[in-house]
């Protein structure tokens, strides 16, 4: 009886799911609609255009926040929707391009190319593969122990990412990470590049003064 009526329950809160993502896709268009509107408002406001990717629920001043149902970062007709007619001077991307095969990085990053300005900066915050504590790594790594590994593809370290990101030329400014010795090179600030709350200095699992969780933190500019 008890086993009849966990498995009822399991197989209600399914189709409850299932009618949530229903839902969902049929008010994606309705979405995509509303955030172009807001996006013609926000570029007549600001004169620096800062685009947070995958940003969820991240809300800043002056970042117009965006997601892959409006700004599908491998397809380069959704970069024209929105930057035809201007230029990205910044872009964020916290904890996203983990989830991201190295193909479609280098995909995104020659639509990033065509649409940056000359002063582009690239904020990317990942896991960082070159943390000292192994109960972290297990955690971030593909297919880990930690909420939203299951779909992570890539566990970067300050060296590979700068190389993947090098194919497309661009040049690599670490800003704070794990090196392969296992000393860890603070220097995240709050700064105009774009804020990151998985950073030594906000985290709160970073409370006792010791670097617990953080990201491997870098900055991209274009090759000149």
């Amino acid at each position: 009886m008890y086993h009849s009526i966990l498995q009822a329950s399991e197989q209600a809160g399914n189709m409850i799911k299932k009618f949530k993502a229903f839902v969902f896709r049929c008010l994606i268009p309705f979405i995509r609609l509303w955030k172009f509107l807001v996006w013609q408002f926000y570029k007549r406001k600001n004169d620096r255009i800062k685009i947070i990717v995958g940003a969820g629920p991240t809300n800043f001043p002056g970042w117009f926040k965006t997601d892959i149902w409006y700004l599908d970062l491998t397809k380069r007709e959704d970069f024209l929707r929105y930057f035809r007619e201007t230029k990205i001077n910044n872009m964020l991307a916290e904890h996203v391009l983990e989830h991201l095969t190295e193909e479609q990085i280098l995909v995104m990053l020659r639509h990033i190319k065509e649409f940056a300005a000359d002063d582009f900066n690239f904020r990317v915050a990942v896991p960082d593969g070159y943390h000292a504590d192994t109960n972290y790594i297990e955690n971030v790594k593909p297919g880990g122990l930690g909420c939203g590994s299951d779909d992570h593809k890539n566990l970067f370290t300050y060296k590979s990412i700068a190389e993947l990101f090098a194919r497309e030329g661009f040049k690599s400014h670490p800003v704070e990470y794990w090196d392969e010795s296992g000393e860890f090179h603070q220097g995240y600030e709050d700064d105009g590049n774009g804020f990151i709350s998985r950073s030594f200095k906000y985290d709160d699992r970073n409370v006792s003064g010791k670097p617990v969780y953080t990201s491997l933190i870098i900055d991209f500019s274009l090759s000149k």
